[in-house]
């Protein structure tokens, strides 16, 4: 669910290994060569429509696959957001310039580097436009930055599961490579560039159809943990280590350095008053890689609660599903609610206890109140706070 390779720097030297290996094959699949790339605008030739269509299912169908045997993180996977003004430009800009000159920035590179003379005007034009694009911008920014949408996914709009979505778009693909095959014979006088025969398309068809039908009942392990977890019976039977207020009390006043908190408390709650340093979190942020990164620290263990323990032992469970290491997180008992009430709120009883241990307990309480919450006023509260989207740019491969 991570990188390839812990070291970073292998990582790029395998990036720049897949983007050579991704140049042959585009070569190789005749997309140095703008006839065949604009032919698709004339009628004549679907071959980009069929390989990037296909490449597009393939990772829709192995996105959701990882995702659902959770071998995928799919929250790691960057959406680039949307700027309806600028894509609309964008899209005009480079479609005008693809029917023109034959090539995208991806396809014009490779076309350059097998000595194309067209295409090295195109990699240079390329190239003029980032320049002057540089200098226009203050005029443009506003177009560039207008109506931000955020990151809206089709399958969210249309308000339907992700293995739907998959499904419908692997039937439509397929049903769209028949239909560029009666485009192309005729008007190609009877021929196609379709690689298979008919019996083999529609094996090829079948195989296709039953890969969609699974992906019906496939869903990103996220999703699948939630609708668990928003069950009644979710943890039910769980076996939680617990931690009580007394135990957090004194180890707040021994400044142990050990401990960091997630509150599970709605924001005005959190503000108001948190053990200290904690982060706000919902039980979906378990999910992100910034809470992640905060439960995993060395040498650090997390307690989780909220305003009782009921929702605390629940993100418990959740977090060890998900593959927390559920020796590094406690639950608070009692939740903040029975920590304000025995530590910060406490009133010494009129009766004396029977107890020695909790009549050493009450007297815990009773002298060190004030300073327990001295120690939490002390330390403001902090909320998750997600970094803000940036531009990504890019282009077709």
């Amino acid at each position: 669910m991570g990188p390839l390779f812990p070291e970073a720097n292998f990582n790029l030297v395998l990036a720049l290994i897949i983007g050579f290996i991704f140049g042959v094959l585009l070569e190789q699949a005749g997309f140095s060569s703008n006839k065949k790339l604009v032919g698709i605008f004339y009628g004549y030739d679907f071959t980009v429509w069929r390989v990037f269509f296909t490449a597009a299912i393939t990772a829709m169908v192995g996105v959701l696959t990882l995702s659902h045997f959770n071998l995928l993180d799919i929250n790691a996977i960057y959406i680039s957001p949307m700027y309806l003004w600028s894509v609309i430009a964008g899209g005009i800009i480079m479609g005008f310039g693809f029917i023109v000159g034959g090539y995208c920035p991806g396809t014009s590179l490779c076309a350059a580097s097998i000595g194309k003379l067209d295409a090295w005007v195109f990699v240079l034009g390329v190239a003029l436009g980032i320049f002057v694009f540089i200098l226009g911008y203050p005029m443009v920014e506003g177009i560039y930055l207008g109506s931000f949408m955020g990151t809206p996914q089709i399958f969210d709009l249309l308000n339907i599961s992700m293995g739907l979505f998959t499904f419908i778009i692997v039937i439509f693909a397929f049903l769209s490579y028949w239909g560029v095959g009666i485009l192309e014979r005729k008007k190609n006088k009877g021929e196609s560039y379709e690689l298979t025969s008919k019996s083999g398309f529609f094996k090829i068809f079948a195989v296709a159809v039953v890969v969609a039908f699974l992906s019906l009942f496939m869903a990103p392990h996220k999703q699948t943990l939630l609708a668990e977890f928003n069950s009644v019976d979710f943890g039910k039977d769980a076996n939680i280590n617990l931690i009580s207020s007394d135990e957090v009390a004194v180890r707040l006043l021994k400044n142990d350095n050990s401990l960091q908190f997630i509150d599970l408390r709605l924001p005005n709650e959190f503000t108001k008053l948190a053990l200290p340093y904690a982060l706000n979190a919902t039980p979906e942020d378990f999910f992100l890689p910034r809470v992640s990164d905060f439960i995993n620290q060395k040498q650090k263990i997390t307690i989780i609660y909220g305003s009782d323990e009921k929702l605390a032992k629940k993100v418990a469970v959740l977090a060890e599903k998900i593959g927390y290491n559920p020796n590094k997180i406690l639950v608070l008992k009692g939740g903040f609610d029975e920590f304000m009430k025995d530590i910060i709120n406490f009133e010494m009883p009129k009766e004396q206890p029977n107890s020695k241990i909790v009549q050493t307990t009450y007297l815990f309480r009773h002298e060190y109140n004030g300073r327990i919450k001295e120690i939490l006023e002390n330390s403001k509260p902090k909320q998750i706070v997600l970094p803000k989207s940036k531009r990504a740019l890019g282009g077709c491969g």
